[in-house]
Parts: structure tokens; sequence; C-alpha cells
């Protein structure tokens, strides 16, 4: 059987809007088969965000048609494998506007994680067992990781879905994960905020945003003394800045929280010492601060105070715990850390034997 010649030298590709007002692309292209009769297809490239894309759709459709005839399909496209769906998952983050850590985090777990162990398969192909596999493959790996690679999974399936692919979503095997985040206790607290007093003020405001005030290191590395309302005592959280980038907070909700006495005397100072002009807080050269940077600071702050220099995030984790313990409720703390649901706010609260022992003594009869 002589094999069919393609009339057109490539695929073409449009762009078109649909009736519900959203642009989608189309590719074209046209073959004589054997018989002598003209075989042309021009249809949606579902799934592809550009240009690039949509043409790939097209030029595999074209080599189908090709080897098994125009009947092969019947407007159904093999569904594309992880590896071939992966760019078009970072072209629809991006389109959606998701923050450039989240697409930074995207590139790295396809490149690391999703590619090597299931990038042959086919999106329909990805069910429980194979997620089972992912768990084995990374057993030796904290929980957390191990559940955070399974959410990405499932975000790229429903990803997938919303391009127009028919694919089920498996249940994930989410594992436990009673792993207790390190943190600093209320007299750790004091004790490095004692510390950041011999040092600069601001080395004393960077551990008083996030002790005092809950912020993330994003949000500190970002703030602004436009965001400081000193008269008022309150730090408006309006921007995080990640890997240089700088976008909203995680969750994408300014919120406002209240400064503690102390808080607001350190930014008193630093202003009167800085000019309160531009970042609130930045490196001896002048550029942004990051979260090495920031990391830096603890260190030389724990050390002195002869402390672990655990991180950022376990001031930001003392914070929640002195709120939760001094009597605010999940809500207020929910509020204040800028989380978006409570059960994200209850891991950032620990409880000590003395809060235990005050709580029944506040309760309980003597």
């Amino acid at each position: 059987m002589t094999m069919p010649t393609i009339d057109a030298t490539e695929v073409n590709v449009y762009q078109r809007r649909g009736a519900n007002g959203q642009t989608h692309y189309q590719y074209d292209f046209k073959v004589t088969m054997a018989d002598g009769e003209i075989h042309r297809e021009r249809r949606k490239a579902r799934g592809a965000t550009s240009e690039t894309a949509a043409r790939q759709i097209g030029q595999r459709r074209l080599h189908e048609v090709l080897r098994k005839g125009p009947s092969s399909r019947r407007g159904v496209m093999r569904l594309p494998t992880v590896a071939e769906f992966a760019p078009t998952w970072i072209d629809y983050g991006r389109a959606k506007r998701h923050k450039p850590s989240t697409l930074r985090n995207k590139e790295v777990l396809l490149r690391c994680h999703l590619i090597p162990l299931i990038g042959k398969l086919r999106l329909n192909e990805i069910n429980e067992k194979t997620l089972a596999m992912v768990v084995k493959a990374r057993e030796g790996q904290e929980p957390g990781s191990v559940n955070n690679l399974l959410k990405y999974i499932v975000a790229l399936l429903r990803c997938a879905n919303e391009l127009g692919h028919k694919v089920e979503i498996p249940k994930p095997p989410y594992l436990e994960d009673d792993t207790e985040s390190v943190w600093y206790t209320p007299e750790q607290l004091e004790e490095l905020v004692k510390s950041a007093a011999m040092f600069k003020v601001a080395e004393l405001v960077l551990i008083l945003l996030a002790g005092e005030a809950g912020l993330r290191s994003g949000e500190v590395s970002a703030l602004r003394w436009t965001d400081i309302d000193l008269a008022k005592r309150e730090v408006n959280v309006r921007h995080n800045l990640v890997r240089g980038h700088e976008g909203t907070p995680k969750g994408g909700e300014a919120r406002t929280v209240p400064m503690s006495g102390r808080l607001c005397r350190a930014l008193t100072q630093l202003k009167a010492l800085e000019g309160g002009v531009g970042r609130v807080l930045r490196r001896e050269d002048g550029s942004d601060m990051t979260t090495d940077s920031q990391r830096t600071v603890l260190r030389r702050v724990a050390l002195y105070a002869g402390l672990p220099a655990y991180g950022m995030h376990a001031l930001r984790h003392c914070f929640g715990t002195r709120m939760m313990n001094g009597g605010a409720g999940g809500k207020v703390v929910m509020r204040l850390l800028g989380h978006a649901k409570l059960a994200t706010t209850e891991r950032y609260v620990h409880a000590a034997d003395e809060h235990c022992r005050s709580a029944i003594d506040r309760l309980m009869p003597a």
C-alpha cells in the first residue's frame, strides 16, 4: 500500500476566540491519501497554551494520520505523557499568574521527581498504583515532602482536565505527618531579643517582625516603610519577596498586624537612623534581603544567645503558639498569620507542659 503524501509542508496554527470569549489555539493541516482523497483536519489544540505547543499537538496528529489513516482517531487523540504535558502545565500556571516561587517549585519537582518517576506515562495511565509507586520510590524523604509531591501530581491532572483532557484523578495515599516543627519557646525568644539588642537595631527589628508579628521570611524582605504605620502601631503586610520576585503574600491576601510595644520602638529607632525610605530591612550593600541573609543574621544572634539557629520560620511558630496559648482564638491567630485554613494554623501551635498545667489550673476547681 502506498503511503499517503503530505500536501502541506507544515502544520498551520491559528488563535481563535470561542463563544465564551476565551481564546484557544487551533491546528490545521492537509494530506493526500493513497486513494487520492484529500484529508484535512482543523481542530482545537486541546491543552495548548502557546503557539509552539499547539503546533506540536498538530504535528503528532499529522504523523498519526500518516501511520494509521484519518479514521484512527475519530476526533480523539492519545493523551500526552507527563513529560510532554509538563511545558503546558508550566505555561498554564504562568497564564494564571501563579507566583514565580510556585512556578520554580514546579520546575524543580518536574526535573527531580515527576519526569524521572512517571515522565513516560500518559496522563490517563496514572492511577492509585502509580501514586503508591511514587511513595515507595521516595520513602526515604520526610512525609511532608512526599505528600507535597502527591499534591503536585494531582494538580497536574486537574490542570489536564481543565484543558479538556479526560483523565481520572486517583485518591492520593497521603502519609501521616505528625512531625513536630522546631520552634522557639517564649523564653528562648526573650534571649534572642536580648542578644539582637547587642547588635544593630535592624537585627532586632528582624527578630521582632518574625517573632512578635509573625511575618514570613519573604514578607519581611518585601516590607517597605510605606507599609509601616507607627502612629497606629500597625504593620501592613502587602507583599512577598522570594528569589527576587515580588508579589502578593502567600494566599494572595494582604493583612494588617498590630505591633507590640517594643517592635514599634525598634522600628521608630530604625526609621530615625535609616531615613524611612524604601525597604525597612536591607543588606549592608543596600540590596534586598534574602532568606540566606536573614538566616545569617539569626545564626549570629542565636550563637551569641547560646541557642540553636532553627531558622526564621521557627520565630513565626513561636508567634502563633504564644498567641494561641495566651488566649487568642484560632480565627484570630489564623488572620494574624495570614492563613486561609484553620488546619494550617493548628500546625503552628505547640503545647508545652506548663501551658497544659496552667489550662487545668484555670478551668478546674482546686
